[in-house]
């Protein structure tokens, strides 16, 4: 179980990075590259902060 736990925030900033590269990289339109981008964010910086709460409250 505990694995998962360090799996899920890796997960998450991993599919961020390509979301965000998915949207800098292909020139498919405004609202997805936009959508692309902010979600892509959104992932990265949530995956980091699981990470370092998890680290923080020695969940790991």
């Amino acid at each position: 179980m505990r694995k998962y736990r360090i799996l899920l925030p890796f997960l998450l900033m991993i599919i961020g990075f390509v979301l965000i590269g998915f949207a800098w990289s292909i020139n498919i339109g405004v609202p997805l590259n936009s959508i692309c981008l902010i979600l892509g964010l959104g992932l990265s910086f949530f995956g980091f902060f699981v990470f370092v709460i998890g680290l923080w409250k020695n969940q790991f």
